[in-house]
């Protein structure tokens, strides 16, 4: 497969570029960090994958467009789309502003829309797209406006698979707990700030509290690789689900 994974120069996507390597083929995409980029496409070259770094601002249309043109000019094709980038901005809901909460939604929803839109016509058929959720997009979090982008990433994923699956198309999203990544620390942190209880404290039925990104990685490898999964949202999240 050639598979472009947003977001991939760092945590998730990062596990993820070099979860697929060896065999696939895989487009990194960054936002700023191009030097990280360049490492995880290194990576993937020594396991013997064809690897390419693509910036692009995920919330900017135009570059959205550009960077698939890039990438299917690159390696003549597309078959899969991981939509990991996000970005997570925590603070109490009666103090996001506009600038805040368009920020969130429109890297972590609109953002994957955008990549979804312009890769579908290089997907099909028999292509694949994976969103990278959260827990937060059905149980909710302290965290109201990265709650509601990916509950977005839900519907968007339902409807999708609605639209597209007779056209040969899958669509499915992972949604984790916890992760050890910079982006769960930068939760954590907040969430000491406000003293907030039942966060870090809730009990996952696993040994530790946070799984490692590599975990997420190997059920985004699953659903590219099994033929007969559309449209479920598969949670990783040591049964936070049931509390």
């Amino acid at each position: 497969m050639k598979i472009l994974i947003t977001g991939a120069s760092r945590g998730v996507g990062r596990s993820t570029a070099l979860t697929l390597a060896g065999d696939h083929d895989i487009a990194v995409n960054y936002r700023m960090s191009e030097e990280a980029a360049a490492e995880v496409v290194e990576a993937v070259g020594k396991q013997g994958s064809t690897a390419v770094a693509v910036g692009a601002d995920v919330r900017d249309s135009e570059a959205v467009k550009s960077m698939i043109e890039e990438v299917v000019d690159t390696f003549g094709e597309l078959d899969a789309v991981v939509n990991n980038a996000g970005i997570v901005d925590p603070s109490l809901v009666t103090n996001i502003d506009d600038d805040q909460w368009s920020r969130v939604l429109n890297t972590n929803l609109t953002g994957a829309f955008y990549v979804t839109r312009e890769a579908i016509p290089h997907l099909k058929p028999d292509g694949d797209v994976v969103f990278v959720s959260s827990i937060g997009g059905t149980s909710g979090t302290v965290d109201a406006s990265y709650a509601a982008s990916k509950a977005g990433l839900h519907g968007l994923t339902r409807s999708l698979a609605r639209e597209y699956g007779n056209e040969g198309l899958q669509v499915n999203a992972v949604a984790p707990g916890p992760a050890k990544t910079d982006m769960n620390d930068e939760i954590i942190s907040y969430l000491e700030t406000i003293e907030f209880q039942g966060h870090e404290n809730v009990d996952t039925y696993l040994p530790e509290y946070a799984c490692q990104p590599e975990e997420i990685a190997h059920t985004i490898e699953y659903l590219l690789e099994n033929e007969y999964v559309q449209g479920e949202i598969i949670n990783i999240n040591g049964g936070m689900q049931f509390q």
